[in-house]
């Protein structure tokens, strides 16, 4: 059977008496959230105590002297404590959330700050319970997941800046998860990552994987087995600079969306070039892993034996990764429909590596 999705969709409370600012930012957040919208700090906590939320986001200019009856209030709650809230503002005193009492998952963006900062941090501030959760596993499962997600945060953070990424801390945050795949370890990073709320993040560990389960099942090993690792985690970077609008639409993609969201791949190329130390697997994998052995693919339709071994593998666990990820909009696909999926583009696959990935999935 197929993964459930929650049929519950996350809600936020957006608490700004400016109506201008407040509904830019449901304009944003509408397209993958509910969105309840407030001027007035009481009626916000009557709503909150009403249907409590999953994350509040709060203007700083509601906020006075450091301090705020909304979230003096709030943290009183046994109900609402724990819920994570975001402040949002020009750099004043809530620029520290622990300042003003730290009731639960807080975080500070500053404006100005685009789309996708605002995307990427109510993903991150709601996804405080399931990294918390990630405590509870063993070291090696435990250091992947928490190595890997902060190293995605800093690559965000590079990426925002337009600086190079330190590809030694991306090769140091994938090293535990070469050890669980050496180890036969790795089920419950697949089982843990599932919750978290930056799909971006979700899919490239998964990628980085499947691609280093692939590589070690026909005898890959050490640095091979870091680069399959690093390149999966790193094969998306351009989708950090994508419109989230369009990496989350439940919708079919006009012609001109598809275009932009082509675009990731070159984005990709253009971070990589720009980062000193990254070895030609890696860009390999980031460059060539929407290519297709008949031409088909993009950017450069690249065909037969431009292709090498780990652009072929990398566009097979691309393809499975995407069929069997958990989307908002779309139930994850049983491994059996992604697999006759994959087999049915026989002129774009290489089928025989298509069948190696699946007697490797089948087995562990």
């Amino acid at each position: 059977m197929p993964e459930k999705v929650t049929t519950t969709t996350p809600r936020i409370l957006v608490l700004n008496d400016n109506i201008v600012h407040r509904d830019e930012v449901k304009k944003v957040l509408s397209r993958l959230y509910e969105v309840n919208l407030f001027d007035d700090d009481n009626v916000a906590l009557d709503a909150m105590h009403a249907n409590s939320p999953d994350i509040v986001v709060v203007d700083e200019h509601m906020l006075s002297d450091g301090s705020s009856h909304f979230l003096d209030e709030k943290r009183k709650s046994e109900n609402l404590n724990s819920v994570p809230y975001i402040i949002i503002g020009k750099g004043g005193v809530a620029e520290k959330p622990d300042a003003i009492g730290g009731d639960g998952p807080a975080a500070y963006l500053k404006k100005p700050f685009t789309e996708n900062n605002l995307l990427n941090q109510v993903a991150s501030s709601m996804s405080h319970k399931v990294e918390d959760e990630w405590t509870s596993l063993p070291p090696v499962q435990r250091s992947t997941l928490q190595n890997t997600v902060k190293e995605f945060q800093g690559i965000s953070e590079a990426i925002d800046k337009g600086e190079p990424l330190d590809i030694e801390s991306a090769h140091e945050s994938c090293e535990p998860l070469v050890e669980s795949i050496n180890n036969n370890q790795y089920q419950g990073i697949l089982d843990s990552v599932k919750g978290h709320h930056n799909y971006t993040y979700v899919h490239s560990l998964r990628v980085a994987t499947y691609l280093s389960i692939f590589g070690h099942a026909i005898g890959m090993r050490d640095d091979e087995l870091l680069t399959l690792a690093t390149g999966g985690l790193l094969h998306d970077v351009g989708k950090m600079v994508t419109p989230q609008g369009l990496l989350n639409k439940p919708s079919r993609l006009e012609d001109d969306e598809w275009k932009v969201m082509k675009g990731h791949v070159e984005h990709s190329k253009e971070i990589l070039d720009r980062t000193p130390g990254v070895n030609r697997g890696i860009k390999i994998i980031a460059e060539q892993h929407h290519e297709k052995l008949d031409g088909t693919g993009y950017p450069l339709g690249l065909k037969d034996k431009q292709l090498n071994d780990l652009a072929r593998m990398s566009a097979i666990v691309d393809i499975f990764g995407a069929l069997t990820d958990v989307r908002s909009y779309k139930a994850a696909f049983p491994p059996e429909k992604a697999f006759a999926i994959l087999e049915e583009m026989e002129s774009g696959l290489d089928q025989s590596l298509v069948k190696k990935f699946r007697k490797v999935f089948e087995s562990t």
